[in-house]
């Protein structure tokens, strides 16, 4: 199977969506089994905090796992590491179904993360395979669209799973969506990257484009500006429900459609990456999309600060700081495939190790610093954003810098 640049509209949007689908393993894995936690933890006699690891087991496998799937889809192709990553994913889900033990249950997160990590660095790649330059930026953010769905109605379904057939149902759930997902991979997904394109590459040297890529700072850079970015998401997931419903006193009932704005802001925000990349560029995107995040966080900063104990103030800030996110990803993964095409699973790769990395050290540091007030969340994400923003700058430096030599 193989699809061309001149494949109609109508099959460009399906193979988004399809893409997006499979992408959204990830946040489905995450959000159906949040609500489950407290349940989790009764169940098998353990602390919140103890079943709290289990979490961060597939975070760690999700992170660790892109640099074993990226290099791998440049030298098989894209089709195989996504069939190799559901199929361990859904033995892994069976075994969390299944599990009886804290232990056995970390175990399997963690390979669930593992196998997790095949999608976005095959799928995404799949976009530098069809697409090219801004539009591959712009078939991204439209990806980034349709996984933004996940983070609204994933936690809907896992609640209602946990109340009406329990938590291992879940599991279940997540066994089933791998099945329907190996089945649309084989139905309905070409190979985006053929043997005419791989020839040649060796799996060692797959594994080196990490070597040469990492000695290019504008990839430091770019995973910078992205990873950042998320690490400022990240907090923000771990901290706002302390302020919420700790400090603000929302009930919990309600916290969910307080989320609900923020993922809102994200999607809107990345359907307006999507129209104008291709006419701005995905750099400049990438450029506005720090700045108005940086815009936001400052006034939640200013708002921590002096004091503002208003919720809605909080909830306007986060939305203008948050509401970029998704188009500083999808712009960092256009500019780092543009940089090194012919290594599209790799970059992928790295990306997602940024994403998740950074990210989970962003939620880190706002459960180490959190003393009851929002200003442990404000400094964190107000400096995730100021770095992203320095980064920025020093592409801008470099590519200058490149241009006059080439004058």
């Amino acid at each position: 199977m193989s699809i061309n640049r001149g494949s109609t509209v109508a099959r460009g949007i399906e193979l988004i969506f399809l893409l997006g689908m499979l992408v959204a393993i990830a946040p489905v894995s995450i959000d159906t089994y949040t609500p489950s936690l407290p349940t989790i933890a009764d169940a098998l006699g353990v602390s919140s905090g103890t079943i709290g690891y289990s979490l961060s087991a597939f975070f760690f496998g999700l992170s660790c796992g892109g640099a074993f799937w990226g290099p791998l889809s440049d030298r098989f192709g894209r089709r195989p590491i996504l069939f190799a990553g559901f199929t361990v994913f859904l033995l892994a889900s069976t075994a969390c179904a299944l599990a009886h033990s804290v232990p056995t249950l970390i175990v399997a997160r963690a390979v669930q993360g593992l196998a997790a990590a095949a999608m976005p660095a095959a799928g995404l790649a799949t976009t530098r395979d069809v697409w090219s330059g801004d539009r591959a930026a712009r078939a991204i953010s439209f990806i980034m669209l349709v996984l933004g769905i996940a983070p609204l109605v994933a936690p809907l379904i896992g609640g209602q799973l946990l109340a009406h057939f329990g938590w291992r149902s879940v599991f279940w759930f997540m066994s089933g969506y791998a099945v329907m997902a190996l089945l649309v991979v084989w139905l309905r997904l070409p190979e985006t990257h053929g043997p005419e394109r791989r020839s040649g590459v060796r799996v060692a040297a797959a594994f080196r484009a990490y070597g040469y890529l990492l000695t290019d700072l504008r990839v430091w850079l770019y995973l910078l500006c992205g990873g950042m970015g998320f690490a400022a998401l990240f907090a923000y997931v771990t901290g706002i429900p302390f302020i919420y419903i700790d400090l603000f006193k929302v009930n919990p009932q309600y916290f969910g459609f307080l989320i609900g704005i923020n993922v809102i802001g994200t999607m809107a925000g990345t359907w307006l990456n999507g129209q104008l990349v291709t006419r701005y560029g995905s750099d400049r995107m990438l450029a506005a999309g720090i700045v108005i995040s940086a815009i936001g966080m400052a006034a939640f900063f200013a708002c921590a600060t002096i004091g503002v104990n208003s919720l809605a103030a909080i909830v306007a800030t986060l939305f203008i700081g948050l509401a970029p996110v998704p188009m500083i990803g999808a712009n960092t993964v256009a500019g780092l495939m543009n940089l090194y095409p012919q290594n599209a699973g790799t970059c992928s790769a790295l990306f997602g190790i940024a994403q998740y990395g950074l990210g989970s050290l962003g939620g880190v540091v706002v459960s180490t610093l959190y003393a009851g007030t929002p200003l442990a969340l404000a400094w964190v994400t107000l400096g995730c954003i100021v770095i992203a923003l320095l980064a920025r700058l020093g592409l801008h430096v470099i590519r200058d810098r490149l241009h006059a030599d080439r004058v």
